[in-house]
Parts: structure tokens; C-alpha cells; sequence
């Protein structure tokens, strides 16, 4: 798998979202519109409202160079009530040109994890990367194929804040990450993709939250498989582990 060079994730990425916003999420106010409503139905419109929040703040981010050479930037799909997120490491070529995470030949084969191995829905997860927006060898052409690079640690840097504050709006109960780039950084680890897969890990990534907290295993990158089918073998068992966390 590509390493981008990055062993640790300042905590200072995880204070980037803002108290007032979780807040208001903690202690949401009733409407007249809403008061007839179920629980579970002012729920689902809370996470969703909350997402589109984030998705509405960061339409025209330009915090970093990438932003320069992107065609579209690749927010994430799927349900904001998801009780499963993905996190990749960055947008491809595909994904640049539709704006949608994972639609080219890896994001074929993690649909297909997903609904023929999971028996899930793929709009039923959420899905992201940790940058939003694709990193290329050679911005000055984004029509070139093969053109992907890792993410830096800047753009690292400067994407997390919209991670976290996708992870706070949607509130998963398991992440599983994708490839050796996103499970370090989520788990602030140096240990390869190897040493990390499949095992379960309970992490905390909201510090205006600490009371949230999430199931992450990472597993190999789709792009990883179709370069060695072998793997896939020890991929699925790490899904099996995932599946196994979604039954409790």
C-alpha cells in the first residue's frame, strides 16, 4: 500500500469542531412542525440537517492548493443515519470527475463488498475519504489518467476538520478504513496495514464529545485488491469482523 509519509495526527485536528455546533445538536429545539413527530423520524432529520450543514460550509473550500486543480469536490454519500462509515484516503480520477467517493474500479468492488458480500444497501453506509479533493502528480492536467498522488500532510491537515465534523453529524457506531494512509491517521498510529487490519479498536475522535465512541477496523484499500486478489481472502474476514460489530 502507498504510505504518505504521516505518523502522527496533531491533536490539535481534533478541536476543530466547533462546541457550539455539537452543542446545539445535543439540545435541538422543538418547532410546532416537529412536535407531532416520532423520535426516530426527529432524529433522522437532525443528522441529515447536520450534514447538509457541513456539506453547505465546505461547497467552495479553498483551504488548501488542492482546490486549485480539483474538477468537483467529493464531499461523501450515503445515509446521514448510517450505523456504518468507510474512510478512504483521497478521490481518484473517477471520483474527481463525478464528484461521488469511490465510483471508479475500487469503488465497483467496495459496492460490491457492500451489497453482495454484506447484504447491505450502499446508501444504507456512509462513505468518505480524508481529503475531499483529488491529489494529482501533475495538477496542471487533471484530464490525465494515472495521475494520482498521496495527500500531504497539509492537505491533511486542512481536510480533517471536515472528517470529523462529517463523523460528529452522522454518528456511526463502526468505521472501517481503507488502506494503511486512512487507518493511521484515524488511529494516530505508525503501524502498517498489515499489523492494523482486522483488529477492533474503540476511539474517541470528538474532544467536544467525549462521551461519543466509535468501533474503527481498518482493512485493505479495494485498489489494493484489484492489484493483489489474493488479499481479498484476508479482506473479507476483516468485513466479517465488521458485520460481527453491526450484530451487537
Amino acid at each position: 500500500m502507498r504510505d504518505i509519509g504521516i505518523n502522527e495526527v496533531p491533536s490539535s485536528y481534533l478541536s476543530l469542531i466547533s462546541p457550539s455546533e455539537s452543542a446545539q445538536k445535543k439540545t435541538p429545539q422543538k418547532s410546532p412542525a416537529s412536535a407531532g413527530r416520532s423520535d426516530s423520524e426527529k432524529l433522522r432529520t437532525s443528522h441529515f440537517s447536520s450534514l447538509e450543514k457541513v456539506k453547505a460550509e465546505y461547497a467552495d473550500c479553498k483551504m488548501c492548493p488542492l482546490a486549485k486543480s480539483r474538477l468537483r469536490l467529493v464531499f461523501g454519500e450515503g445515509s446521514a443515519r448510517a450505523r456504518l462509515m468507510f474512510i478512504g484516503e483521497g478521490p481518484g480520477f473517477t471520483e474527481d470527475h463525478l464528484g461521488r467517493p469511490f465510483v471508479g474500479r475500487s469503488g465497483n468492488l467496495l459496492t460490491d463488498i457492500i451489497t453482495r458480500g454484506m447484504k447491505m444497501k450502499r446508501e444504507d453506509v456512509y462513505i468518505a475519504n480524508i481529503v475531499k479533493c483529488h491529489p494529482m502528480k501533475d495538477p496542471s492536467d487533471p484530464e490525465k489518467h494515472s495521475n494520482d498522488r498521496p495527500p500531504s500532510p497539509e492537505e491533511v491537515s486542512k481536510c480533517m476538520p471536515i472528517l470529523l465534523k462529517q463523523i460528529d453529524a452522522i454518528r456511526p457506531e463502526v468505521i472501517c478504513t481503507l488502506g494503511s494512509p486512512a487507518a493511521k491517521i484515524m488511529l494516530n498510529k505508525k503501524d502498517g496495514i498489515s499489523n492494523l487490519r482486522g483488529k477492533i479498536f474503540d476511539i474517541r475522535p470528538l474532544p467536544d464529545d467525549p462521551d461519543y465512541g466509535v468501533k474503527l477496523v481498518p482493512t485493505f484499500h479495494p485498489a489494493y485488491l484489484l492489484r493483489n486478489p489474493p488479499a481479498k481472502k484476508p479482506a473479507w474476514e476483516d468485513i466479517k469482523v465488521v458485520m460481527g460489530l453491526l450484530k451487537k
